[in-house]
């Protein structure tokens, strides 16, 4: 396995304690990034999911488009309907399909037969993917020393509660192979920051692309995919702190931008790349004001929230649906 040090820290979270918070505190006040382990997801649950990904995105566009994306955000994304980067015209050349919330594990929208087979397969991943990011947010809340009063460890987690209806998606993405000389679709995935608390990326070797713009260099750093430590878990997931935990933390954490690029070495190959990003967040009417943390406080970081400088707190609903209003051009 290649070493971290150079790249993004890996934090074990197996057996949560303050020394993992702090290193994953230490990863999201610096680049925003981090490779975890230990989240308990084995390489059958992902494969699986994988597979189903593939196998939806290889039906024919009509298929596909009777479950267009529709402005809650669930669905089908056809290529180029996304415009991640709003500096752009041009949309992303990459397919995505969104799952929203699931309801005693139905979803809450239609499904192609290739997902409805299998629902209660993907409503698991998806609690799965929610539990692990209660669990991280906790570190999080731990190492930021929240009065046990005020909410303590369960400051965060609390207002993630999956029984409140909220903009957390399951997303399948597939980038369809770049070639030799193809420049316009040399950026699969335009610079962005995510809108939601934080993001669990999984991804397969050799079918890298996401990149990360350093806030100290001001240069994109690669991210590669890792190997699994055994045959029987999953490989390292990348988390990255999104907008709503860099407005809850007045900066401190946080939220860079990133996009997916091939490397050279992909574009040669000519493979495609399919990755999974479960994009996780609060309740919609939760108020992004700065969570009670002496430490932010001592800190004096400036607000990424700018609007709450002059007594405007966006909900989380209400930030989400700015963005996605710019990203497909719908009106608010």
């Amino acid at each position: 396995m290649p070493t971290m040090d150079t790249v993004l820290p890996l934090v074990d979270i197996s057996n949560p304690s303050a020394e993992a918070g702090q290193k994953l505190y230490e990863a999201a006040s610096t680049l925003g990034f981090v490779f975890i382990e230990g989240s308990g997801f084995t390489s059958d649950e992902v494969n699986k999911m994988f597979g189903l990904s593939a196998e939806f995105f290889s039906q024919p566009y009509d298929d596909k488009q009777k479950y267009a994306i529709s402005e809650a955000n669930r669905g089908y994304s056809c290529m180029n309907r996304e415009v991640l980067d709003t500096t752009e015209k041009r949309g992303d050349p990459k397919e995505a399909f969104n799952f929203g919330q699931f309801k005693d594990d139905k979803a809450v929208q239609p499904l192609p037969q290739t997902f409805s087979t299998f629902e209660q397969d993907i409503a698991d991943f998806s609690k799965k993917c929610h539990s692990t990011c209660h669990k991280l947010l906790d570190l999080l809340a731990g190492a930021l020393q929240i009065d046990p009063d005020q909410g303590g460890a369960k400051w965060f987690s609390s207002r993630h509660d999956m029984r409140h209806v909220s903009g957390s998606i399951l997303r399948l993405l597939y980038y369809p192979a770049v070639r030799n000389g193809d420049e316009e679709n040399e950026i699969r995935a335009g610079a962005h920051t995510d809108y939601g608390s934080m993001t669990l990326l999984f991804q397969r070797e050799g079918e890298e692309g996401l990149e990360v713009l350093s806030p100290v260099t001001n240069e994109w750093i690669a991210i590669p995919a890792l190997q699994a430590k055994d045959s029987k878990s999953c490989p390292p997931i990348v988390v990255n702190i999104a907008d709503q935990l860099s407005f809850w933390s007045a900066g401190v954490l946080k939220s860079a931008l990133h996009r997916v690029k091939f490397p050279q070495k992909q574009v040669s190959s000519g493979a495609d790349r399919y990755s999974m990003a479960y994009f996780c967040h609060p309740a919609d009417t939760c108020p992004l004001e700065p969570v009670p943390s002496p430490l932010i406080q001592s800190l004096e970081a400036e607000g990424a929230n700018a609007e709450a400088k002059n007594g405007q707190v966006l909900t989380a609903g209400e930030h989400l649906a700015r963005r996605l209003a710019a990203a497909y051009s719908w009106k608010q």
